[in-house]
């Protein structure tokens, strides 16, 4: 059986993409095989940066952000089985409201609605620091958000179509908010199919737009983009050969080298032998290119130690620094990712691994980059789009000692160009602004499963119009669901 030469490329490359989307992506540190399937060729000016910063387990952010006034902290309250208290009330996972000192650290106003008392909130006492960067309106929430394929209210919840494939599976909604829509079997994220599309304007073509910093994922995968994989302590050298230079300890002449050099130069029949060669070659090449500026990127910011996340986004603000002094890109997507949020059980335990202690995590790191990013430092706070993900909120309903999984939640979104101090969102069925907490309400599910007020597609095309991917054509393509709702662009940045 014969196959044409377009068919074997067109099989290389989808086998390429959906690799490097699972396990075997470590053979693969860079990928850019192909030209961008997408029409869009366009040069775009300055400098823009998206960073994701995935919360792995289901973040139970009904915690982040909790309403102030008492009526609807009340309503909170109850749903989440009580005021958490060691010694009266183990079971519960309300958090009180701040009183005293706490007050000026916690409590935020919703910008939006800057009348009567239903615009006060309070973020988790963690948080702190992330609420002083919403009142600098650097900071935004987008309340009740999750996966849709378009709104609906509880009634519609019954018909299969109406609903996203496989609600409360963790490896499905991941890939569903990776897409950035509900369409079943996709092997490409919306941020890889906006680096198809933004790609063009980098000045060094062979740099992917896409930089994990935390292992493969589908969200940076595009048609024509793969990313570029590092680690939180940089760049991985190849053991026992040149990395091609320098040659540190290993002799340039070493037989093992010698023969590396020599498959990498072969001509091959096969077009996938061809093509990996192609591929490492080209791994080599920007270790090359990237080692010697990293490893001599400096950030006054210092990082706190033993906070895994912090560590990862120390490496995002060197290559930002790095990527604008050096001109390799116009833009770029950052990939970061902290687990620990399937908490079944000990959620308000007070232990290292609970959620207090996992926001405090959060809270820090991205505290730190903030800072990194100020002018004297890295200089690009108005420049970079940092925002928050996770495959589900968690119910309102205890389960005895930690919540389950659910829909609808709460993300942040954090940078010069966000449009901050104010809350995003609608709640979800009829009811507007900030959800309904009653366990009964019309929004909500028997255990607090929030039916989501806004989709994923919405939040994700209004951050990709920012970076530059603003075609209708474009956003058709990378987010199909999006024309079922009422905006495209939320405003938040």
């Amino acid at each position: 059986m014969s196959h044409s030469r377009n068919s074997r490329r067109d099989f290389l490359r989808t086998l390429a993409i959906a690799a490097c989307s699972g396990g075997t992506a470590a053979m693969f540190p860079q990928l850019r095989m192909m030209g961008s399937a997408l029409a869009s060729t366009r040069s775009l000016t300055g400098y823009k940066a998206l960073v994701c910063v995935y919360l792995a387990g289901g973040n139970d952010s009904w915690n982040m952000l909790v309403p102030f006034d008492t009526a609807r902290h009340d309503v909170y309250a109850d749903a989440r089985g009580g005021v958490y208290n060691a010694q009266s009330n183990a079971d519960g996972l309300a958090l009180g409201i701040p009183a005293g000192a706490d007050v000026a650290l916690q409590k935020i106003i919703d910008g939006s609605d800057a009348s009567g008392t239903t615009n006060q909130y309070f973020v988790h006492p963690k948080l702190a620091d992330l609420a002083t960067l919403y009142r600098a309106n650097k900071l935004a929430f987008a309340v009740n958000i999750g996966t849709l394929v378009k709104p609906i209210v509880k009634a519609d919840y019954a018909i299969l179509a109406n609903r996203p494939p496989q609600l409360y599976s963790h490896s499905d909604q991941e890939g569903l908010w990776h897409q950035g829509n509900s369409v079943a079997n996709r092997v490409v994220g919306w941020g890889g199919r906006c680096g198809d599309v933004v790609h063009s304007s980098n000045a060094n073509q062979d740099l992917s737009t896409c930089i994990s910093i935390s292992g493969a994922n589908r969200f940076e995968v595009g048609l024509s983009t793969v990313p570029y994989r590092m680690s939180s302590s940089g760049l991985s050298s190849l053991n026992g050969v040149c990395n091609p230079t320098p040659c540190n300890g290993v002799s340039a002449t070493s037989v093992r080298d010698n023969a590396l050099n020599a498959l990498l130069a072969d001509t091959y029949a096969s077009d996938f032998a061809g093509e990996y060669s192609k591929v490492f070659a080209r791994s080599r090449d920007l270790y090359n290119l990237l080692k010697n500026g990293l490893d001599a990127t400096t950030l006054v910011q210092a990082f706190p130690a033993n906070n895994s996340l912090a560590s990862q986004l120390q490496t995002v603000a060197k290559m930002i620094k790095l990527s604008k002094a050096q001109n390799y890109a116009a833009r770029q997507i950052y990939y970061v990712r902290l687990g620990g949020f399937d908490l079944h059980a000990g959620l308000m335990s007070g232990g290292n691994s609970d959620h207090a202690a996992l926001l405090k995590l959060v809270s820090d790191a991205v505290s730190a980059f903030w800072q990194s990013l100020a002018p004297g430092d890295v200089d690009a706070q108005d420049e970079v789009t940092l925002f928050t993900a996770s495959e589900f909120a968690r119910t309102l309903q205890s389960n005895g000692s930690g919540s389950d999984h659910a829909w609808g939640g709460v993300q942040f979104v954090l940078g010069g160009a966000v449009n901050g101090g104010r809350l995003y969102g609608n709640g979800g069925g009829p009811i507007a602004g900030f959800p309904d907490q009653h366990l009964v309400a019309p929004n909500n599910f028997s255990r607090g499963q929030m039916i989501p007020g806004i989709g994923v597609d919405q939040y994700a095309a209004t951050m990709a119009q920012w970076l530059g991917v603003t075609s209708p054509s474009d956003l058709a393509a990378i987010f199909p669901n999006l024309a079922n709702f009422g905006s495209s662009n939320l405003g938040f940045v």
